[in-house]
């Protein structure tokens, strides 16, 4: 039997792969490269076949004791709320896709942490968003009108190339993590450098604002691209409590319940227009995009009617999801090589874990 992986490993793969799984070729010196424009490494199969095998086995070892499989990106719930996601009138660049037209979509969101530590300890946070009833819509797994957005609450990844997380990931599968920032023979002092900005402690899950990290289509354009983000909605008031500071190991989760078990929340979806193919690179996320250069713009808004998040059954809808960014309208496909990798990677590990913990006992499960 293969021992299940240590706690502190598993969280912290999740805290990677959360800000990433990510990212691709690194930023081009090219001067030919085009806006919106993808440069797919000879390699990047390879690369992806041999991640996916070292995510699996990992899931293959709690399998193998008979424990649940967590999600490798985020797997610690937060909460699972009800929103809907409404689209106003727009005009010029913005009127595309999913935002040609206005509209109101029915929506799942789940709050997460990256590692499945207490939430007073510092970790990056995460928001996962399914939208039901898009037109146009097709998941990897063949289901129709759902549109799913991922989200981390920085806006850079700890990786620049699927070379390097490859490596990551390799070196948390064989217990070597530090191995992979301060190996002297090839240190990783940025990614490290992001890893530790990246971990906050806020007062809500509703309090942040969250970032796609990865880029996306917006429209038949093929030279527009867009990152993604969601922030709260101006004048939304901060939540009561301790927060951080007090001495509940789910703090994030009971600060939201008593939000909207009182009241309404909501969030302002935005994209922010690549409008320089080398400062704004396609193939590395762990470069943010300059919102000076380019600020993000409102284009929806979620809003969050009163509700109760915290019920077993709300917790065990999200649970069943397979959330991926490839489930998808056509018109805001995922760009650049941590997305390309995304697409069955997500779909493998995400089949894994359901079809494992479907056949464990109601205590067995988180």
């Amino acid at each position: 039997m293969m021992p299940s992986p240590g706690k502190h490993a598993v969280g912290t793969l999740a805290l990677a792969l959360s800000m990433g799984l990510g990212l691709v070729a690194g930023c081009s010196d090219d001067p030919e490269l085009a806006l919106g424009e993808e440069r797919i490494a000879p390699d990047e199969a390879t690369l992806e076949r041999a991640m996916t095998v070292r995510i699996l086995e990992i899931g293959q070892r709690h399998r193998a004791a008979g424990t649940p499989i967590p999600r490798f990106n985020q797997p610690k719930t937060v909460a699972c709320a009800r929103a809907t996601f409404e689209v106003p009138p727009h005009t010029g660049e913005l009127a595309r896709g999913l935002f040609a037209e206005p509209g109101e979509y029915a929506a799942l969101l789940r709050f997460a942490n990256a590692t499945q530590q207490d939430d007073r300890v510092k970790d990056l946070r995460g928001l996962s968003v399914r939208l039901f009833g898009v037109a146009g819509a097709e998941g990897v797994d063949g289901s129709r009108g759902h549109q799913d957005f991922l989200f981390n609450s920085h806006p850079a990844l700890f990786a620049g190339t699927p070379e390097d997380f490859q490596r990551f990931v390799s070196a948390v599968a064989d217990d070597r993590l530090w191995w992979y920032f301060l190996n002297p023979l090839a240190p990783q002092p940025k990614s490290l450098w992001i890893a530790l900005r990246a971990r906050s402690r806020p007062d809500s899950p509703l309090a942040i604002g969250y970032y796609s990290t990865t880029p996306y289509r917006y429209g038949d354009d093929e030279t527009s691209a867009v990152k993604y983000a969601v922030r709260p909605c101006d004048g939304e008031a901060a939540p009561n409590g301790d927060g951080a500071d007090g001495d509940d190991p789910d703090y994030l989760r009971n600060a939201m319940a008593a939000q909207l078990g009182g009241g309404e929340a909501c969030l302002t979806f935005m994209v922010q227009f690549q409008t320089d193919p080398e400062a704004m690179p396609i193939e590395d996320a762990s470069v943010a995009w300059d919102e000076d250069a380019s600020p993000f713009r409102p284009v929806a808004r979620l809003s969050l009617p009163r509700q109760e998040i915290d019920t077993p059954d709300a917790l065990a809808r999200c649970e069943s999801l397979v959330f991926n960014p490839w489930n998808t309208h056509p018109a805001h496909r995922p760009l650049g090589g941590i997305n390309r990798m995304r697409r069955d990677l997500y779909q493998a590990a995400g089949e894994l874990r359901t079809t494992h913990n479907a056949t464990l006992s109601v205590d067995e499960t988180p």
